[in-house]
């Protein structure tokens, strides 16, 4: 028995469908340009991100450059306000918050040369010293906390409450530093300020001192400190006289607060002198004089100048236990007052001389 024979399948026509191969290859062809403009749509998106980095980066360093010559000319506001911007420009950056620190705690330092008011300067400055505190130890931190205790004292000196933490601000400071010179020039002036031991001040400056940092920064504290008290002109003579010896500089300014403080205003107040001018050797008070009146007496007539130095010269004498050269160094100054042209013009001085006079004889 033959199998029943199975029909095969017919044959596709040669050349296959061409409508297929017509659809498959446009696909192809738009597949194609698609990824060709996801692709230039994402270097674009890449460039224009890479541009935006360069420019934000342009103009941070830019920024970071002025604050940093701002901040060697010493313009303090000015540069504080230049790394304010630069954190603003990039808020992770170490180095830009830490500059701005360092420029606001120059700023504190030199606030008599600011535009705002010590309160406005203090309440601009401190957050960003609290925020820098966060990220520092030891004597970073120790710099910090002292100047947060200066603000609260410039805060303090504009009017506000005298409870802020000042003193305690300060011992803070000195707990991570013992030798910190801020802590210690800025609690001694503080002391001072409230009327406080002038020993204990003393103290304070002499750890500042020290420490052998920004000495002239100590000065200053400590000569506006006594200045500012009127109760420690011994004190203020014994730390000027010891800047003279060891030849620190002193501006012009200050060598006219002293003088006046020490020698002028006292003339007529014979105890107050006699106590200032004991703080140190008769010869080093007479050095001392001469030094500080160096930026004072070129505005003054010169018999003044010279009549009240010898009035002095007599007076140290006198307090020396010198009377006898003392009484004749007054006698002749008397006889000096009595031969000028001008006399009527220093009776104050001539009243001054007869005292001491009748005092001796």
């Amino acid at each position: 028995m033959h199998s029943p024979q199975l029909s095969s399948p017919k044959a596709a026509p040669p050349g296959g469908d061409k409508s297929s191969e017509k659809s498959f290859s446009s696909l192809k062809v738009i597949g194609a340009i698609s990824a060709t403009i996801s692709l230039l749509l994402a270097l674009n998106q890449v460039t224009g991100i890479v541009q935006k980095f360069r420019i934000h980066h342009k103009d941070f360093s830019e920024t970071m450059k002025v604050g940093e010559q701002q901040l060697q000319r010493a313009d303090y506001q000015a540069s504080f306000d230049s790394f304010k911007h630069a954190v603003e420009l990039d808020p992770i950056d170490h180095q830009a918050q830490q500059q701005q620190a360092q420029a606001g705690m120059l700023w504190l330092e030199n606030v008599h040369s600011a535009q705002l008011s010590f309160k406005e300067t203090a309440d601009r400055v401190q957050p960003v010293l609290e925020r820098a505190l966060t990220g520092v130890k030891g004597p970073q931190a120790a710099d910090l906390l002292a100047h947060i205790g200066w603000a609260n004292f410039l805060r303090v000196r504009d009017g506000a409450p005298q409870n802020l933490a000042i003193d305690e601000t300060y011992k803070q400071a000195l707990s991570l530093d013992a030798q910190n010179v801020y802590a210690h020039a800025m609690w001694g002036h503080w002391t001072l300020w409230n009327s406080g031991d002038v020993n204990a001040a003393r103290e304070h400056f002499s750890q500042a001192l020290a420490s052998g940092k920004v000495r002239p920064y100590v000065r200053t504290m400590q000569t506006s400190a006594l200045l500012n008290s009127h109760h420690a002109d011994d004190e203020l003579l014994r730390v000027a006289d010891e800047m003279r010896r060891s030849n620190e500089p002193l501006s012009g300014d200050d060598r006219h607060r002293i003088f006046w403080e020490l020698f002028v205003t006292p003339l007529t107040d014979t105890q107050k002198l006699a106590t200032t001018v004991k703080a140190v050797r008769p010869e080093d008070a007479e050095a001392t004089y001469d030094w500080l009146s160096q930026g004072y007496e070129s505005s003054e007539d010169a018999f003044v100048r010279q009549a009240r130095r010898e009035y002095i010269v007599a007076f140290l004498a006198e307090t020396a236990g010198n009377k006898t050269d003392a009484l004749t160094r007054y006698r002749t100054l008397k006889q000096e007052l009595r031969k000028t042209t001008k006399a009527s013009n220093y009776l104050t001085l001539q009243a001054i001389v007869d005292s001491a006079i009748k005092r001796l004889s």
